[in-house]
């Protein structure tokens, strides 16, 4: 049987480093735990754990945190639904929540349908994965739409952090895993960058996946400061808050700005992820794609709003939507909560 949940379990572990570079790519070359596993000297409970936990509960809650699989491994999220489908069968209570169904393969579309037909509740983050949720199969009456739970953060208040960030200066939370999937106008954005004179600060809430992308871009903007360690939540907050603005093609990125009342360009790191959400909150600046030309010219002249006349308005905006997206939330989770 699995451990019972307990608060003192749940904490940050700051010990855990992620190795980069040619490090990491021997570290996947040897696999030295997945072949450890495999031959059943570590780790040998964990699926056993699993499945007698979906058999047993009363209530299988999968939360894919995110888009379900358009660019990573779709066996990951088969195993996933393996353990939902194995606890339906035992004739348990299923729900998934928290999540863009952005799937991109046909055999997972496949399984997600067949399993999500059987569950009891469905949460999505944005329309258009609940017009994908309904194509799937899955019953009108069991989905419900609610933004991802980061807009809570707006209900709690972060004290200044001590920073050497100068106010008025431009944040970048780029998605260096995305950044050139699309046409490359990195250089032409940051021509841009140049020309408005603002320092500019790179970081974002995955820095460990995007260091290497802004580092890069960095050493194409005069006034560039690279955050090279990954900020705690309050310290990003208290980074944005300093900005004037912020692009960002990073969800938590872009919601953390909005928080803190810093209007956001954004910019589609995936298939719909952060657009849907954005036209969820009905802004007034239209994410921008990389896959169709001209997208800096179009994210400076956004820019160019931002640091205008047009602030203040822009940011009441995203303090409406917040408020918004925090009945959503209430609304879509009810039923959940009755289910438990």
């Amino acid at each position: 049987m699995p451990a019972k949940a307990e608060l003192n379990l749940v904490k940050l572990d700051e010990t855990g480093k992620e190795l980069r570079g040619p490090f990491r790519r021997v570290k996947h070359k040897l696999a030295l735990r997945r072949k450890l596993a495999g031959m059943g000297l570590i780790e040998r409970s964990v699926p056993v754990t699993a499945v007698t936990a979906c058999c047993t509960s009363d209530l299988v809650v999968w939360n894919p945190a995110g888009e379900i699989c358009p660019t990573g491994d779709p066996h990951q999220v088969m195993r996933l639904l393996l353990l939902l489908r194995i606890a339906q069968l035992s004739g348990k209570k299923t729900v998934a929540i928290n999540h863009s169904l952005e799937i991109g393969n046909n055999a997972l579309g496949a399984l997600i349908a067949h399993v999500y037909k059987n569950l009891c509740y469905l949460s999505v983050r944005d329309a258009k994965s609940v017009e994908v949720a309904i194509d799937l199969g899955v019953r009108n009456s069991i989905i419900h739409e609610a933004p991802d739970m980061v807009f809570l953060a707006s209900q709690i208040s972060v004290p200044e952090a001590a920073s050497a960030i100068p106010r008025g200066a431009i944040g970048l939370a780029v998605n260096g895993l995305g950044a050139m999937q699309g046409v490359d106008e990195w250089a032409r954005l940051a021509e841009g960058l140049n020309k408005v004179g603002r320092p500019i600060v790179l970081v974002s809430n995955a820095i460990h996946r995007d260091l290497a992308f802004a580092r890069r871009l960095s050493r194409m903007i005069d006034k560039s400061t690279v955050i090279n360690y990954q900020p705690r939540y309050q310290q990003l907050r208290s980074i944005y808050r300093k900005c004037d603005a912020v692009i960002s093609s990073r969800l938590h990125a872009s919601i953390l700005a909005l928080c803190e009342g810093v209007p956001v360009v954004s910019i589609e790191p995936s298939v719909f992820k952060l657009s849907a959400i954005f036209r969820q909150l009905d802004y007034p600046l239209e994410t921008e794609r990389l896959q169709q030309a001209g997208w800096s010219d179009r994210v400076l002249a956004k820019l160019a709003r931002c640091l205008s006349e047009e602030r203040s308005s822009i940011s009441s905006a995203g303090a409406n939507a917040i408020s918004q997206q925090l009945r959503r939330i209430e609304v879509a989770y009810a039923p959940l909560f009755a289910l438990a």
